[in-house]
């Protein structure tokens, strides 16, 4: 007869310990890529967040812009990319020679940057690199300051990515001036559908009217109201970006997900009064 074997009831124990002793290993030695090749590090490693420390030193590596750029997209993601120190390092980096890290800088401080910083990404409208100008052009959505009207202007008309002038449109909705309601009624005849349904929305909030995306339409109401082209206009805001919950966030079911709400762009309340409807035709 075959004789029926028995687990020791400590052997499961003795498994379970060396396996928490090897993970156990792997937490405290897999804080960078894994040169061993270890199993354990492969699985751990991507619920290990990046030291701070040495990601804030990556952002001036002057031998390697990838770890610049991703330096500066960790910290602004982060709950402390806001504070001072490096809202000072979006400034500082904010003309590197590389374009993804003056873009990742453009997008940083159309987070934390205030109306001081338009005087920083205006000048990246005219950047050669076409997504550097689009992320300027996101970020000036979200800072209100006079000094950026003419440039989003010049953005709206001319610039030949079609992403970067839908963006321009988007920004210029917050600025109640006849030249940017010119500016949009152009728009409305640009070969893009996107630009043209982002100029009509910029119209509909700077003048309180859907007209559609007839310029012709626009122009003739304004005919009528030239004294009070601006004076039902709706409060312009945007809709900050909600990263999407990762997989172990969808499993802490408990938790109350956070909700985002439609904010005005930095500076706007402050300056209403300089920005105040002006209906010269």
């Amino acid at each position: 007869m075959r004789t029926k074997h028995r687990t020791h009831p400590g052997s499961i124990g003795l498994t379970s310990l060396v396996c928490v002793c090897l993970l156990a290993g792997c937490f405290s030695g897999c804080t960078g890529p894994n040169n061993g090749g270890d199993i354990f590090a492969d699985i751990v490693e991507p619920f290990i967040p990046p030291d701070p420390s040495q990601v804030a030193r990556e952002a001036f590596n002057v031998y390697d812009a990838d770890k610049r750029r991703r330096s500066v997209a960790l910290i602004s993601a982060s709950h402390f990319g806001h504070e001072e120190p490096y809202v000072r390092m979006y400034r500082l980096l904010i003309d590197d020679q590389d374009p993804t890290v003056r873009a990742a800088c453009a997008h940083a401080l159309g987070i934390h940057g205030t109306t001081q910083d338009a005087a920083l990404l205006t000048p990246l409208l005219n950047d050669p690199t076409g997504f550097v100008r689009w992320e300027t052009a996101k970020a000036l959505q979200k800072i209100h300051h006079g000094d950026a009207v003419g440039p989003l202007i010049r953005a709206v008309g001319d610039d030949e990515d079609a992403d970067v002038r839908l963006s321009a449109a988007a920004a210029l909705g917050q600025y109640p001036k006849k030249p940017v309601f010119n500016a949009l009624v152009g728009a409305l005849s640009d070969h893009n559908f996107g630009v043209v349904q982002t100029a009509a929305v910029s119209l509909s909030l700077l003048t309180g009217q859907d007209l559609g995306t007839d310029g012709g339409d626009w122009l003739d109401w304004a005919d009528d109201h030239r004294s009070d082209l601006f004076a039902q206009q709706r409060r312009y805001t945007y809709m900050p970006y909600q990263k999407p919950p990762g997989k172990f966030q969808k499993f802490k079911f408990w938790d109350e997900p956070t909700q985002a709400y439609p904010q005005p762009p930095v500076g706007l309340d402050q300056t209403q009064a300089d920005d105040a409807p002006d209906s010269d035709v």
